[in-house]
Parts: C-alpha cells; sequence; structure tokens
C-alpha cells in the first residue's frame, strides 16, 4: 500500500511540473502573440510573468521574451521602464542582432525623460552616449542615420541650456559673464544654433561689459587713491613696501577689468562687422546694424559699390 501511495505521489509530481513548464511556456507564447499584435497592455503583463516566474522557457525564448518586454515599455511610452529593460538586455546579450535597435531606442527613452532645457542635461548626455555607441560599433545599421538625428536633438537641447544660462547672466547684470557663455555655445555647438543671433549676443554684451565693471572700477581707483596717500606720509620702509605691494595688486585688478571693457569692444565691433556681412538675410540684422551705428563703425559696403 505504502508503495502504490509513493507512486502516485511521484506521478502527481511529475504531471505537476510538466503542467508547471507547460504553463510558463503558454504565458510566454501568450505575451509574445501579443506584442506582435501591437497589444502592449496585455502582453506587457505576460511577459513580465514568463520572464521572471519562467521555470520551463529556452534561453533563447528568455532573449527574445526581454527584448519584447522592453519595447513594449517603449511602445507604452513608458521610458523609465523601457531603459532599465533595455540597459540589462544590452548588458546581458551583447552579441544580439537586437542590440543596435536597443540602443537606437535606449537613447530616445533618455531623450524622452530628459527635462527641460534649463534643467539637468544628465539624460540629455546619456541619449548622446547611447547614440554614439551605436553609430561607432554598428555604422552599417539601418538605425545608424536615426541615431544620427538623436544627437542632432540632444546637441540643439544642450546649446538651448547654455543659451539660457547665458540670458541669466545678461538678466543679473554680468555682461561679461553672459558673453563667456555665449561664445561657448558658438564654439562646441556651431552647426545647432544660429550663428548670426549667437555672434549678435556675444557683441551686444561685450559691448556692455563696462556696466559690470563700473562701480568695481570706481572701488578700486578710491582704493589706490587711498592707499598712495598713506605711501606718501609713510617714512617706516617695510610698511611702505607692504602698502606698495597692495597698491600694485589693486592696479593689476584695475588693468584687467579696463582692458577686458576696451578688448571687448574691439572685438564686438569686429563681430558686428563680420555678422553683417556673412548674415545678409538675418532677422537681426537691423539690431546688427544699430550697435555698430551707436558706436560709429558702420559702413554699408553693398551701398558702397552701388555709389
Amino acid at each position: 500500500m505504502l508503495k502504490i501511495f509513493t507512486v502516485f505521489v511521484l506521478f502527481v509530481f511529475i504531471f505537476s511540473c510538466s503542467e508547471k513548464t507547460k504553463y510558463t511556456k503558454d504565458l510566454l507564447n501568450k505575451g509574445l502573440k501579443a506584442y506582435e499584435s501591437q497589444n502592449y497592455k496585455e502582453a506587457k503583463d505576460y511577459l513580465k510573468e514568463a520572464i521572471y516566474k519562467s521555470k520551463g522557457a529556452t534561453p533563447q525564448d528568455i532573449i527574445e521574451a526581454k527584448f519584447a518586454l522592453a519595447d513594449t515599455y517603449f511602445k507604452l511610452k513608458m521610458y523609465v521602464d523601457a531603459i532599465v529593460e533595455f540597459e540589462e538586455f544590452i548588458s546581458l546579450y551583447p552579441t544580439s542582432p537586437k542590440v543596435p535597435e536597443a540602443l537606437y531606442k535606449l537613447a530616445v527613452s533618455y531623450l524622452e525623460i530628459s527635462p527641460s532645457a534649463d534643467r539637468d542635461l544628465t539624460y540629455v548626455r546619456k541619449a548622446e552616449e547611447k547614440a554614439r555607441e551605436l553609430i561607432d560599433n554598428y555604422p552599417f545599421s539601418e538605425y545608424a542615420d536615426k541615431a544620427k538625428e538623436i544627437i542632432d536633438k540632444a546637441k540643439r537641447k544642450e546649446a538651448k541650456h547654455y543659451i539660457f544660462i547665458a540670458k541669466l547672466y545678461e538678466n543679473l547684470g554680468k555682461p561679461y559673464s553672459a558673453s563667456v557663455y555665449y561664445n561657448f555655445v558658438y564654439d562646441e555647438f556651431t552647426d545647432y544654433i544660429d550663428k548670426s543671433y549667437i555672434e549678435f549676443k556675444i557683441a551686444q554684451n561685450l559691448l556692455n561689459v563696462e556696466k559690470q565693471y563700473k562701480k568695481e572700477i570706481q572701488l578700486y581707483k578710491k582704493k589706490i587713491s587711498a592707499l598712495e596717500e598713506k605711501i606718501s606720509k609713510e617714512t617706516d620702509v617695510d610698511k611702505k613696501n607692504i602698502l606698495l605691494n597692495r597698491k600694485n595688486l589693486l592696479v593689476e585688478h584695475l588693468n584687467i577689468l579696463e582692458n577686458r571693457i576696451k578688448e571687448g569692444k574691439q572685438r564686438a565691433i569686429a563681430i558686428l562687422k563680420n555678422a553683417y556681412k556673412m548674415y545678409p538675410k538675418s532677422k537681426y540684422r537691423r539690431n546688427i546694424e544699430d550697435l555698430l551705428k551707436k558706436y560709429g563703425n558702420f559702413e554699408d559696403e553693398s551701398d558702397e559699390h552701388k555709389k
């Protein structure tokens, strides 16, 4: 009797295992079928259960299911979940032929979750990083050209970020700092900006540098004047040398600011003349012309030729 009972228990165990294996495979098939039918909400639930509770699926089944799950999140615009799944897929299956597509959709997902241009660039840079990885490693992939579009969008968003910072400095009354950021945008993102606008903004801010340093220059001059008076009255050589060193330091800082103003104006005029010549159809042409007229350096070469 005990022997019969043992055989019965063993039979039930084997049968239940086979049923469990069959059930897992069935879940996987249902998930993939729903995915292929673009029924993504249903596919997501089936695929998750099949992958993470699977006992009978083959490695190839799991690879197929994991990509389908990542892509399902992507199609549902659940980009954070898509990022997690695509990152894991690429890490676990680096030789899969699906990697180029995964990299492209990963780049898109990072760009989609990136905040507005006035905020952090972490995800924008991750999008660019994944797109470049795709182009570098799979240059002949059908997704390589699409990756270039991602890089273009990421670069434009980065440029907007630094333009926002430049405008912030403008609003704070710090034109020299603004010009530095506009110049950075021009150098680093020249293919992704309206160059006539950026050149105009660089020049405009350089012409206003004096406003930023006016009070500081006045303060330096007062301090230098006060030190000169003390120096003239000081009889102790050591103390006089200390005062002289202090004065020289202030004069050095003063010269830096005055030269920054002078050189800034010279550079601004050169930029404006070039911009006026290079961008005849720019909507900022009148602004450029007005600045040139204001600072007495305007000469329309086209008018000269007409004469």
